[in-house]
């Protein structure tokens, strides 16, 4: 039995109406089933995510759980929804579906991204995530963002740790996988670079000035994919400051100020050029390295190689032991508390 599975599921209450909208009734009777391996998952409530996916999860031994809370017609923020570190408004989309994780909830993640819904709120909370619509896992319906650039939902995963992100991102491989040796990196720390030298070939990218609009982005992007299969870079401070909102960002100067200042940077269009991506969080607030390839399905294991060898785990004690330990967690309920004599 896995007592932090389970206990995730007994304290799902507290969040309903919260982080999640419903819980399957059925949940335990699922944990209990033949080849349950006692792991949960929730699900976003969006159509986007297809029976496909929840199937694979099942198949596996998964539990379905909840289906969670998203961000208002897919803002980038939520408004009804505070991020548990920061205290801030939560990134969206898939807000709920993070922060279920965060607590321990849920063991996975299933969400969707538009332009960052997956990623970002990973990347805000410290969570690992992947973007698999690179591998074709997709939404069905063609949408428009708010700078009026088309796409079509990806699928993603957010986890507690890499471990259990690569075992879900395995359900996914299928055709023969294509071996990449050499990388293009931006602003990695030295530590890191020399991490993947033991394995690959890397290029440092230097550029003084980064682009910001999501169309100048997408062809930096698609100019580093005609050379390279992967590239790795730093997302940092992601909405530590600012509010990265593209509603709020068009009412004047200084709301575009403002939503600038929210520093998020290519997972706003990773998404919308087919990529695939994981995100593998630092011990600095709203930080993560993010390792992307092109889209193909062939690239998949590849992207879990590189990333796996980026995955260590350097997010403080204190923050693993408040929000992902959280289940195991003693509750000081004062109207069933048994005093002691010596009390």
């Amino acid at each position: 039995m896995n007592l932090k599975a389970f206990s995730g599921i007994q304290r799902t209450k507290e969040f309903i109406g919260k982080s999640v909208k419903k819980q399957n009734p059925n949940v335990v009777l699922d944990m209990f089933r033949e080849n349950s391996n006692y792991k949960t998952f929730g699900i976003k409530d969006t159509s986007e995510i297809s029976d496909r996916v929840i199937k694979k999860l099942l198949e596996k031994g998964y539990s379905w759980n909840t289906i969670d809370s998203f961000a208002d017609r897919g803002r980038a923020v939520d408004l009804n929804l505070l991020n548990p570190i920061t205290g801030k408004l939560m990134i969206g989309s898939s807000s709920g579906t993070a922060i279920n994780v965060l607590y321990g909830i849920n063991t996975v993640g299933i969400g969707t991204d538009g332009g960052g819904s997956v990623l970002a709120p990973a990347v805000g909370l410290n969570l690992y995530s992947a973007l698999l619509s690179g591998a074709g896992i997709k939404g069905k319906t063609i949408k428009k963002s708010t700078d009026f650039i088309e796409f079509t939902p990806g699928v993603g995963v957010i986890t507690q740790d890499f471990s259990q992100l690569e075992k879900v991102c395995e359900i996914f491989l299928t055709e023969p996988q294509e071996v990449i040796k050499s990388c293009c990196v931006m602003e990695l720390d030295s530590e890191n670079c020399e991490k993947l030298k033991k394995d690959y070939v890397i290029d440092i990218l230097e550029t003084k000035v980064k682009p910001y609009k999501r169309d100048e982005m997408m062809e930096f992007l698609k100019n580093i994919f005609k050379r390279y299969s992967a590239f790795i870079y730093l997302e940092k401070d992601v909405e530590v400051c600012g509010l990265g909102d593209s509603v709020f960002g068009v009412m004047g100067e200084k709301a575009s100020e403002i939503q600038k200042s929210s520093n998020k940077g290519f997972l706003k269009v990773l998404n919308m050029l087919d990529s695939s991506a994981i995100t593998i969080p630092t011990g600095d607030i709203g930080s993560a390295i993010v390792v992307v390839v092109p889209k193909g399905k062939m690239y998949l294991k590849s992207l879990l190689e590189i990333a796996k060898a980026l995955s260590e785990d350097k997010r403080p004690k204190l923050y693993r032991e408040y929000f992902l330990n959280y289940p195991l967690k003693d509750i000081d309920n004062r109207e069933f508390k048994i005093w002691r004599e010596d009390d």
